[in-house]
């Protein structure tokens, strides 16, 4: 496998138990002969904080290019923005889990320094995953795109009314969904959002979609699960002035008019993923979701 000599560790500077966490891995680190660099999510303009390492130089997106692995410290959201940077420059990215549930985030941080150095000499698993591709009136010169690792969701901006969403796979039309929103989801994304609107989970590796309704008018509105070389395109029926919003991996992205039309593909490119050794996807699922375990018994 691969070695890697430049890396960049990639998160928020003002996340104090991730600094922490940086600052030990960091000086245990030092001894490898590595590059190593930091890019902060924090709001641009900000001033450096002073808990980065001092040897540790700050980097901005331009100098990404130089760095052949991704390091992300944080939950699955620092994941996440960390991923789309991985894309945008095609550099592998693995993560260190400082948040809550830790779906994509699989290095213990109390084993942090020693996974890390196995996996920069050398000794890890590699998985590419699925990637969805949007664009809004995707015939007009300056369409908007972008791109999501998890999910997209359509919602209705105001609250408290349904919305009408159409939907149509390779130009078949397929239902008109009435509800508070939809889900279009990766296998990476289907233990997210989609999850919780009553999706089902796939395993990473399944080249597929799942199209999930959120809270749906009607009970025989069910999730579908569609290959991933399909098209989905979709259109909104709204009332004069109202408009319904995208988010992207649960970031606003845009607005829908009834006029737009959304289309949703696969990615020509993939996210490469750096895994530990004994990385186990099953193994995640049944720590995270409790598979197994009798909580009712656990509880004093």
């Amino acid at each position: 496998m691969t070695t890697f000599k430049n890396i960049i560790f990639a998160a928020n500077s003002l996340d104090t138990n991730g600094m922490e966490a940086l600052n030990i891995i960091h000086d245990e680190l030092n001894h490898q002969d590595l590059l190593i660099g930091f890019y902060d999510f924090k709001l641009d303009g900000d001033s450096l904080s002073p808990t980065i390492p001092n040897k540790m130089q700050q980097i901005e997106k331009e100098d990404l290019p130089n760095y052949d692995l991704i390091i992300s410290i944080g939950g699955d959201g620092t994941m996440l923005k960390s991923a789309k940077l991985a894309h945008q420059f095609n550099i592998p990215i693995t993560g260190i889990n400082r948040g809550r549930l830790g779906f994509l985030t699989d290095i213990n941080p109390d084993h942090a320094s020693e996974t890390l150095i196995k996996i920069i000499n050398g000794l890890y698993k590699e998985e590419k995953r699925l990637l969805i591709k949007i664009r809004i009136n995707g015939n007009d010169q300056d369409c908007l795109s972008g791109y999501a690792l998890n999910d997209i969701a359509i919602k209705r901006i105001e609250t408290g009314r349904m919305i009408r969403i159409k939907t149509s796979i390779d130009n078949n039309y397929i239902n008109t969904h009435e509800g508070d929103g939809f889900v279009v989801a990766t296998p990476t994304g289907s233990t997210a959002y989609a999850l919780s609107c009553g999706g089902p989970i796939l395993k990473p590796d399944i080249e597929a979609f799942v199209l999930v309704p959120i809270c749906p008018h009607s009970l025989n509105d069910r999730p579908l699960v569609i290959p991933a070389h399909s098209e989905i395109s979709v259109t909104v029926d709204l009332g004069d002035g109202e408009t319904a919003a995208i988010d992207l991996d649960g970031d606003d992205f845009a607005e829908l008019s009834s006029e737009d039309i959304l289309s949703i593909r696969a990615s020509s490119t993939f996210v490469k993923l750096i895994h530990p050794e004994n990385y186990d996807y099953f193994d995640v699922l049944r720590t995270k979701l409790y598979w197994g375990q009798n909580k009712r018994t656990s509880l004093d």
